[in-house]
């Protein structure tokens, strides 16, 4: 039912909420794209992110040209670098059931928000009762979460070990849920999935809702038993989000 002034307004929220994260964690999405250099062994590929200005210099200090005041540069060295390692992979597990009705427009920003970084594979899970995966639509959340709405019961456990299957390194993912953490189904099967999620080295992080004017809500005992197996638990504006992700990305 929104006007397109006020989808505008959130697309604006979240761009900037995307580039105040990308100067936090830039520099660990660039490594995780080319990999660190490394100055002890030589390439031939010529890439000025890989210029070894030092080992140039002192290579050709005998071309210094004392007329001209420069250095002439006959042989430039560049860096290898180490191996690359793998994309981050996000999993963004989001809650659509009915008591999150108030909390949709926080659950699209967020997700939207993850979905716009680089250096990232980006799968997006629905879920109620149900699970609809929508990782094929992931690069545009807010269409998708803003108007599918499933409203049934929910079941979190079910969910979360949908996701587990997704994750292909565990050490380089993060499974990203967005609830209230109200479970209607099996609170061990939640918990039992948590915590093998956190051991295999999976970084959890739960969002919890919050309602249009920005107050937490979601079942804070529920949330508790989460956090004691492994996940991260915060009730916050997506303003807020840049800082903590940043934090979890290092």
């Amino acid at each position: 039912r929104l006007n397109n002034e006020m989808k505008e307004a959130i697309r604006e929220l979240i761009q900037k909420v995307v580039e105040e994260l990308l100067q936090k964690i830039r520099t660990q999405f660039l490594q995780a794209l080319q990999g660190r250099r490394n100055r002890f062994k030589r390439s031939q590929l010529k890439q000025a992110q890989n210029f070894d200005w030092k080992r140039t210099i002192q290579s050709n200090l005998k071309n210094y040209q004392p007329d001209l005041q420069k250095l002439i540069i006959q042989t430039p060295y560049f860096n290898a670098r180490v191996q690359k390692h793998l994309p981050w992979e996000i999993v963004l597990c989001v809650d659509q059931s009915g008591s999150m009705m108030d909390s949709i427009m926080y659950a699209a920003i967020c997700a939207s928000i993850l979905a716009a970084l680089p250096a990232v594979n980006i799968s997006l899970v629905l879920f109620d009762t149900q699970i609809v995966d929508l990782s094929h639509l992931a690069h545009d959340p807010v269409e998708v979460l803003l108007t599918i709405q499933l409203g049934g019961g929910t079941n979190i456990g079910q969910a979360l070990q949908y996701c587990q299957k997704k994750i292909k390194q565990p050490h380089r993912s993060i499974l990203v849920l967005i609830s209230d953490f109200e479970e209607g189904a099996s609170v061990q099967q939640m918990l039992n999935t948590t915590n093998q999620l956190n051991q295999q080295g999976c970084k959890l992080l739960g969002l919890a809702a919050l309602d249009q004017a920005a107050n937490p809500v979601y079942d804070s005992n529920m949330a508790q038993k989460l956090q004691e197996r492994g996940m991260q638990i915060a009730a916050m504006t997506p303003e807020h989000l840049a800082t903590w992700f940043a934090e979890v990305m290092q």
